[in-house]
């Protein structure tokens, strides 16, 4: 799915969630729509919100809700200043929903393509994000069950699309949603890879147990392509992005950019070692480095810099969503003069999760929606939504500000040709979801795909055999009919 223009479109399906009025939808990405949301009080009370609503087609999978779930109690334990929390998890009848709050601000993403000042200024503000994200990652590291032992958490996903600078000069973690904690079945650990190719250590790349180290060295490629404006893993395929990490020379810093301080290079280089024990060993560790390296730049000087080198940026973004909420209120005005017509649109469905993290807009600011997460892997995407993060593997629907030109993100999985230009022709493509448990390999006509879950494959109509494998070795052959322009029922495998 491409990053898309904000446009108002009317709820279809539920008009409410829990205590939640559905005004209207911004998106839809590949498991989930986002809708926004009304908190209505006492005296005239309201609050805006932002809903993920899961889709109703992956119903079948066990896995996927359970991920959501989890998930949504995960992030519900996380109370620090530098993660953006979630205010609910909720069922409303079938359907599991997210409630999150409103962010004013722009992602890392965005402020890694600006060029900000000289490269000692940039530094001190690469080093004034880093320093907060270190802060809130340690956080969650150190999270603790009721008894006291620690949980072992490790975000895995850590991105320029996943930390956020708020206009007040707070950095935001985002998206706990692949996030590891002990005791995590040994199949969603072992020999499968989550996150965006891009931004993995190299355990990851490997497939192996990982620990808090792995976003350490993640947060190292996030401060490098910060302080530089570069790039560090970019390649042309996600084969030469794993190469890259595993095997080719890692630049330093003050390499790549002459005037970026030496010791912060140091700290920078540190964290990128690729044998973990040779890493800062704690993320607040690494915060100590960079503030003994460089004086980091304070919230307000982040906020100043955001007001100074992206309020072009923030201005067109703010332009947008207000045309997107005036449309919505509108649009929600006219069908609260019809109550009978939304009841009668109300319509339960189940719902099962995955992978999306959305940064949204709507009333001025940013809405940044954290969910649950799709299984990513090296050599094989699905992807779920558009992202502000170049070719990382999808987790941010970028709606309020346009994507550098280099950050479109791969499609859905697509095995069908182009289709007819006839909206009704019988040679539009069909789509398929397919899960395992455990895990398997997927192969559709004697095509490998990738590893399970799988969404949105799309297949020409027509029948097809998908084989699966198992990690121990063991194989099954399933034949599936795909309809024109249909998605096909989901295809579950248990062993």
């Amino acid at each position: 799915m491409s990053s898309v223009e904000p446009s108002y479109q009317a709820p279809a399906g539920p008009t409410r969630l829990g205590r939640y009025e559905l005004i209207g939808k911004l998106a839809t990405g590949g498991m989930a729509e986002i809708y926004l949301a009304r908190l209505a009080g006492e005296a005239g009370f309201e609050k805006l919100v932002v809903v993920k609503r899961l889709l109703p087609e992956l119903c079948a999978s066990r896995a996927f809700v359970e991920m959501f779930l989890a998930e949504g109690k995960l992030v519900a334990r996380l109370d620090h200043p530098n993660i953006c929390e979630v205010h609910e998890l909720g069922r409303d009848g079938a359907d599991y929903f997210l409630a999150m709050p409103y962010l004013d601000g722009v992602s890392v993403a965005a402020l890694a393509a600006q060029p900000i000042g000289d490269p000692v200024q940039r530094a001190r503000l690469a080093a004034g994000v880093a320093v907060q994200a270190c802060a809130g990652l340690h956080y969650a590291h150190e999270l603790a069950d009721r008894e006291g032992a620690s949980l072992e958490l490790v975000h895995r996903d850590v991105s320029p699309s996943n930390l956020f600078v708020t206009t007040a000069g707070v950095v935001k973690v985002l998206d706990f949603g692949i996030a590891k904690v002990r005791g995590a079945s040994a199949e969603t650990e072992v020999g499968m890879i989550k996150g965006k190719a891009q931004y993995m250590a190299p355990e990851q790349v490997a497939g192996t147990s990982l620990d808090r180290r792995c976003d350490v060295f993640a947060l190292g490629i996030v401060l490098y392509e910060l302080v530089t404006g570069a790039r560090l893993f970019d390649r042309e395929s996600d084969y030469l992005v794993a190469k890259a990490i595993l095997e080719n020379p890692i630049p330093r810093a003050d390499a790549t950019t002459p005037g970026v301080p030496a010791a912060l290079a140091d700290a920078i280089a540190h964290a990128l070692a690729r044998d973990r024990a040779a890493r800062p060993a704690t993320a607040l560790e690494l915060a100590h480095e960079i503030e003994a390296a460089i004086a980091p730049a304070s919230p307000a000087e982040l906020a100043a810099a955001l007001g100074r080198d992206l309020g072009g940026a923030l201005d067109a973004q703010r332009t947008r969503q207000a045309r997107v909420l005036a449309s919505a209120r509108g649009a929600s005005s006219a069908l609260a003069t019809k109550p009978r017509a939304i009841a009668r649109s109300r319509r339960p469905a189940a719902i099962t999760a995955a992978a999306l993290a959305a940064i949204l807009v709507a009333g001025g600011v940013a809405v940044v929606a954290i969910t649950a997460a799709a299984r990513d892997h090296v050599g094989s995407r699905a992807t779920v939504a558009a992202s502000a993060d170049a070719r990382g593997l999808a987790t941010t629907v970028a709606v309020a500000t346009p994507p550098p030109p280099d950050a479109a993100d791969p499609p859905e999985i697509d095995l069908a040709p182009d289709p007819s230009p006839s909206p009704h022709h019988a040679s539009r493509p069909g789509e398929l979801s397919v899960d395992s448990t455990p895990w398997a390999t997927i192969a559709i006509d004697g095509r490998a795909i990738g590893v399970t879950p799988l969404l949105h494959v799309r297949l020409p109509a027509g029948k097809h055999v998908v084989r699966a494998t198992t990690n121990d070795g063991r194989t099954r052959d399933v034949t599936v009919a795909i309809e024109a322009g249909r998605a096909a029922p989901p295809l579950v495998l248990r062993w």
